[in-house]
């Protein structure tokens, strides 16, 4: 009796070990990117000149980004697998596919678009992030300024632009994975974060709020979450809404997550950082939807604000 209770807790064990094996592979096996021109320049090639490949995106961001069409899992792992086959990596199974349908809703119009200014005051701004990730090439590259005036004062819309986002660890399949998906659902590698600043003439207020954007081909209405980290740190992902009251000149700003929310507070001090002025980087007048439309296949008619 001792024997068999104890072969069978054994054979428990070993099924429990196998199957967490199965679940955490993904994040810590490393897989190479396809050489010489890169996943996006791949991706992007390969939409242009292999038709099955074409046809696949399409009906795939058809499934996530088109309101009219209802969400097949099974149907969207089958299309995201013959993408992956296609670019030469790894194949995935239902249990890492956890991807949904990202636009439910259609625009009744297209949204007037309004028009940016340069903010009236010359925008003071630094960005710390932390230095691993920059060194895994998720820097920052570019910052676009809109300038709008609110009902109680100038309001900045403030977009983001760092080079890539890797899903820790970075480099492993199940980043791999994230970054394929964003191309197809995005069309972008590039990650875009938009914040505001508000000024009502005696604070600074900067604004972690949403907005919405309006797909060309379908009016689909795409919403943005919110980019705050609140006490988020480097590991762990953040979409918080909140808002904070400046202190200093220039305007600091902490990137305290691996998906780029950030604060007015360091979540990780004890991390080096990298510290980025608008000197450094590619600064431009322009909105959420212009960069969106600057860095994406995909085409945007209109932006909500939150």
């Amino acid at each position: 009796m001792r024997v068999r209770l104890w072969y069978t807790l054994v054979v428990a064990a070993l099924c429990a070990s196998l199957l967490l094996l199965s679940f955490l592979y993904p994040r810590y096996v490393r897989v190479r990117r396809p050489r010489g021109e890169g996943l996006e320049l791949t991706f992007r090639r390969l939409y242009e000149s292999d038709p099955e490949f074409k046809a696949s995106v399409d009906e795939l961001r058809g499934l996530v980004l088109d309101p009219s069409v209802p969400y097949d899992r099974v149907k969207a792992l089958k299309l995201f697998n013959s993408i992956l086959r296609k670019l030469g990596l790894p194949e995935t199974g239902p249990m890492h596919f956890r991807h949904g349908k990202s636009v439910k809703e259609r625009a009744l119009r297209v949204p007037e678009r309004a028009t940016c200014a340069k903010p009236s005051t010359e925008l003071q701004l630094r960005v710390l992030q932390p230095l691993p990730d920059v060194e895994n090439g998720n820097g920052l590259e570019a910052v676009y300024v809109c300038g709008l005036q609110g009902s109680n004062g100038e309001v900045v819309e403030v977009t983001l632009v760092f080079s890539d986002e890797d899903k820790p660890p970075a480099g492993s399949l199940e980043d791999l994975w994230y970054d394929v998906w964003r191309l197809v659902t995005w069309g972008r590698l590039e990650d875009v974060e938009t914040f505001y600043i508000v000024n009502d003439g005696r604070r600074l207020r900067v604004e972690y709020r949403g907005l919405t954007l309006v797909l060309s081909e379908t009016l689909g209405l795409r919403e943005i979450g919110p980019i705050g980290s609140g006490s988020k740190e480097f590991a762990e992902a953040a979409h918080i809404e909140d808002v904070e009251v400046a202190g200093t000149t220039p305007l600091e700003l902490y990137v305290n997550t691996w998906n780029h929310a950030i604060s007015l507070r360091d979540n990780n001090p004890d991390v080096e950082k990298a510290v980025f002025g608008l000197s450094d980087v590619d600064v431009r007048v322009g909105s959420r939807l212009d960069a969106e439309n600057d860095y994406s296949d995909l085409t945007y008619v209109g932006e909500v604000p939150g």
